[in-house]
């Protein structure tokens, strides 16, 4: 029993990173229509600028030292004599790293949110008229466009960055056995759902979630309500690439980091699909279940049955509620 609930732990924490991914996609989809294929590879832009502004800016000749290393006389003395992997020693090395992985962040965020904009005004703004079929096509073609700049701009060589949080072993005794994981899993935990929730909240009672909402639900109403729809598109582009950014510093933190990163929106795509393009709830019910079965799975018959548990599911799923879990059947009137 202590095993089963180690791997429905590490399923739950893996969930809240793939609903953190998925909710770009739902945020586009909801007010554009437009299911976004390249949302993986904005995500690996995302990690992309936290590695340079975490790891390559710091190292810069002008750049000041306590950048890439801060270490106050307060922190030299709080981890003297601490033993290597020992709590105490994750805290003091990641205080050292705090001020390159506030930098990462900021930067991160920033620089995606432009990217975001860029591809919504360059790409996706020429075809406003246009069939959802033709604005899909044109996410597909970005996937190469992302994945080939990337490379050229970066390299192709796996990288490392700064955890997010401190990174030490927390373990205790469940139903007799021990539980073992990471800090920094909790920490990605805690953030990928706190931006999940204040997303939601953003969207319920601020005016422009509110533009968003009226705009999924009819453009052309939207429109006549004053409603600046071209406005709102750019919206929900940033709002995906600047979560995108936070969801590649996370992965990148875990995975490492290289232009193959992107990827990983493929499979989070089938978990939008099981939960509902249309619903944000929906989702992140999806993500917990598939984290949850990923992990299970590995656990009994090993991570290459495991990479195809969310197809497995968003068939059986859609065959059941084509729709998906908790999205809107679309009723047309003739």
């Amino acid at each position: 029993m202590g095993q089963f609930s180690q791997y429905v732990m590490n399923g739950i924490m893996n969930g809240s990173v793939y609903a953190l991914i998925a909710l770009g996609i739902v945020s586009i989809f909801k007010s554009t229509k437009v299911v976004n294929f390249a949302q993986g590879h904005v995500i690996m832009f995302g990690a992309y600028f936290y590695f340079t502004f975490s790891v390559m800016l710091p190292e810069a000749t002008f750049m000041p030292d306590w950048v890439l290393k801060w270490e106050p006389e307060w922190l030299a003395a709080y981890k003297e004599g601490a033993l290597m992997f020992s709590p105490k020693a994750a805290i003091a090395g990641w205080v050292n790293n705090l001020p390159r992985i506030i930098l990462g962040i900021i930067g991160a965020v920033i620089c995606n949110g432009i990217l975001g904009l860029l591809i919504e005004r360059v790409f996706m703004r020429p075809l406003l008229g246009q069939s959802s079929f033709a604005m899909i096509l044109c996410t597909i073609g970005l996937i190469w466009v992302l994945e080939g700049s990337a490379s050229l701009i970066w390299t192709a060589d796996v990288d490392q960055v700064p955890p997010l949080g401190p990174n030490f072993p927390i373990r205790f005794t469940l139903f007799g056995e021990q539980v073992f994981f990471f800090s920094a899993s909790v920490v990605n935990f805690g953030l990928a759902l706190f931006l999940f929730g204040l997303l939601m909240l953003v969207l319920r009672f601020t005016r422009s979630g509110v533009a968003i909402r009226a705009t999924a639900e009819d453009q052309s109403t939207a429109y006549a309500m004053g409603i600046n729809v071209p406005a709102v598109f750019s919206s929900a582009w940033v709002i995906a690439s600047t979560t995108g950014a936070f969801a590649g510093a996370i992965l990148a933190s875990r995975n490492g980091l290289s232009p193959t990163l992107g990827l990983f929106g493929l499979s989070v795509l089938a978990i939008v699909l099981m939960g509902g393009l249309d619903s944000f709830l929906g989702v992140l019910i999806a993500a917990m279940l598939v984290g949850i079965f990923e992990s299970l799975t590995q656990w009994q018959l090993g991570g290459e049955i495991a990479e195809i548990v969310p197809y497995v599911l968003v068939l059986i799923v859609i065959i059941w509620r084509p729709n998906g879990l908790l999205g809107q059947a679309e009723i047309e009137r003739i």
